[in-house]
């Protein structure tokens, strides 16, 4: 799933800092500390790209990053030996970066976790595994809910996309290595939707966070997202086999005629492998969404309250949303107002309030901070 450019309309103060770029075991990173580090770190992970990332010398930082480099943060990031769906190289690369960072520079006060879509996946996975390392997690439009979950979702709307413009989309269980999401594709879904006008609100219906503007970008990119998952699980892990389509408006048709896939088992096993949510929260964490993110739906977040609250974890586990249309079109103020909040929920126990953003760390509204002692001793 791949993350869109960020709108950014603000202008961040430049803050002088120390850049080191490099390679380490074939995945390419970037450090950033200011002048006057406060000897804290942020370790930020990306969303997927079809390729590593490659970070270059003279190559100017993400606005997002100022409000952290501002607040004295050092920023670490990997891009990562593999691209696509790749969860554990991307843990694995960035733990050895961190590893670096602690040879180079020395052990810091405190490591904190962010990251954005599939980062902020990995962002949970990091902060589940490794409490005794990172104080708390920031998961921005983060794909916290199991990835089958969500994987099998886009699968459906692909499978349904299939029975009322049979042709237009290459075989889903077996997507061809050759098969590119490009403007052509994305022009031929569109026009295919074109000619059924009916057919584009059934889909929304049933899929419930797209419109009509990014119907055929969603539906052009899932195939990619199926080749990748299918050439690392060794099989097709996805299925609508047992799925009945509700809220469609054409229900009855429209499960009576979509072509019926079961996923392989082994090859399920491996994406239930890479992620299933433990909801197992020793330390703080804080997800942000934009409500109308059509790739990975605000709602799904919900499934990780719950498995926090499974955990018996759900004090440490807080739901936040932007009222805005786009994947993870934050604002730098946005991403520095939400991590304000980590940290002062870290520092001083001050549990942020479930909700809309609010416009500082300040609490406001009728719903007081809460003081969450299972926080209290964090570093």
């Amino acid at each position: 799933m791949l993350f869109a450019p960020f709108s950014f309309p603000q202008v961040w103060a430049e803050t002088k800092t120390a850049t080191e770029i490099g390679t380490l075991a074939h995945a390419s990173y970037r450090i950033d500390i200011p002048a006057d580090w406060n000897y804290r770190v942020v370790v930020f992970f990306h969303g997927t790209s079809e390729t590593p990332v490659t970070f270059r010398v003279g190559e100017a930082l993400s606005p997002m990053f100022a409000p952290l480099l501002q607040r004295k943060y050092a920023v670490i990031q990997s891009g990562y030996s593999a691209g696509g769906w790749a969860l554990e190289e991307a843990a694995q690369d960035t733990e050895r970066l961190r590893q670096l960072f602690v040879a180079k520079h020395g052990l810091p006060m405190q490591f904190l976790v962010t990251g954005m879509s599939m980062g902020g996946t990995l962002a949970a996975m990091t902060i589940e595994q490794h409490p005794d390392v990172y104080a708390g997690a920031l998961s921005l439009c983060g794909a916290i809910e199991p990835s089958d979950a969500m994987f099998n979702r886009d699968f459906a709307l692909a499978a349904a996309f299939d029975f009322y413009f049979p042709g237009v989309l290459p075989p889903l269980a077996s997507v061809p290595a050759g098969y590119v999401a490009d403007e052509a594709m994305t022009k031929k879904i569109a026009a295919a939707l074109a000619t059924k006008p009916a057919a584009i609100q059934l889909l929304l219906r049933w899929y419930g966070t797209a419109d009509t503007q990014s119907l055929p970008d969603i539906i052009a990119d899932t195939p990619t997202d199926f080749r990748d998952l299918q050439h690392r699980a060794g099989g097709n892990p996805l299925g609508n086999a047992d799925l009945i389509y509700v809220n469609s408006g054409d229900d009855a048709a429209l499960n009576a005629g979509v072509r019926r896939y079961r996923a392989d088992a082994n090859a399920a096993a491996w994406l239930a492998r890479w992620y299933t949510p433990s909801g197992k929260l020793i330390r703080p964490m804080l997800a942000l969404h934009d409500i109308g993110d059509p790739l990975v739906p605000a709602a799904g977040a919900f499934a990780y309250a719950l498995a926090a609250q499974r955990a018996g974890r759900a004090g440490n586990f807080v739901q936040q949303y932007v009222d805005r249309s786009g994947h993870c079109v934050f604002t730098p103020d946005e991403i520095a107002r939400a991590f304000d909040q980590l940290v002062g929920w870290i520092d001083s126990g001050m549990r942020p309030v479930p909700g809309a953003l609010p416009p500082s760390v300040a609490h406001r509204g009728d719903d007081p901070p809460q003081r969450n002692p299972t926080t209290e001793k964090t570093k």
